[in-house]
């Protein structure tokens, strides 16, 4: 029963995390974007990014399949990889919602720079392609060995 507990916590984890990623660009996309909206989604695209670690981990450790399964499965590693390479370029936009906000609570007539803005939507719209391989991973991970 936990193993069930843990897969659809996680599956929902990654639903709500696809769900603020698409909510970020959408906004990035205006050209006055609220900046303290945004830091409010990228914090909880954040959040929500750890949560997946710590039930993911938890799958692993105590789930039905154990560490075995996953230590060996090839999938299971270009899945973390993927996931990694993701968090990474999430930094950028994050560094740039957070001047914003500043800047925004500095003049409320703020602005995001169009260069900043563009910047941020390609790297949101990055990590939004990145989950496509990311879920043929976990797929064929789930289907391992075939």
């Amino acid at each position: 029963m936990l193993d069930l507990i843990l897969a659809v916590a996680h599956h929902l984890l990654f639903a709500g995390l696809i769900a603020m990623l698409a909510m970020e660009l959408a906004l990035l996309r205006l050209p006055a974007p609220p900046t303290a909206r945004l830091a409010g989604l990228d914090a909880g695209y954040g959040t929500t990014a750890l949560l997946i670690l710590a039930v993911g981990a938890a799958r692993v450790l105590w789930g039905g399949k154990g560490w075995a399964f996953y230590e060996a499965n090839p999938f299971f590693w270009a899945k973390i990889a993927t996931f990694s390479l993701i968090g990474l370029i999430s930094i950028r936009p994050t560094l740039l919602i957070l001047k914003w906000r500043k800047a925004g609570r500095d003049a409320p007539a703020y602005v995001p720079p169009e260069g900043e803005r563009a910047a941020a939507r390609r790297a949101v719209g990055i990590e939004i392609l990145l989950l496509l391989p990311l879920l043929g991973f976990a797929a064929a991970m789930a289907r391992w060995p075939f």
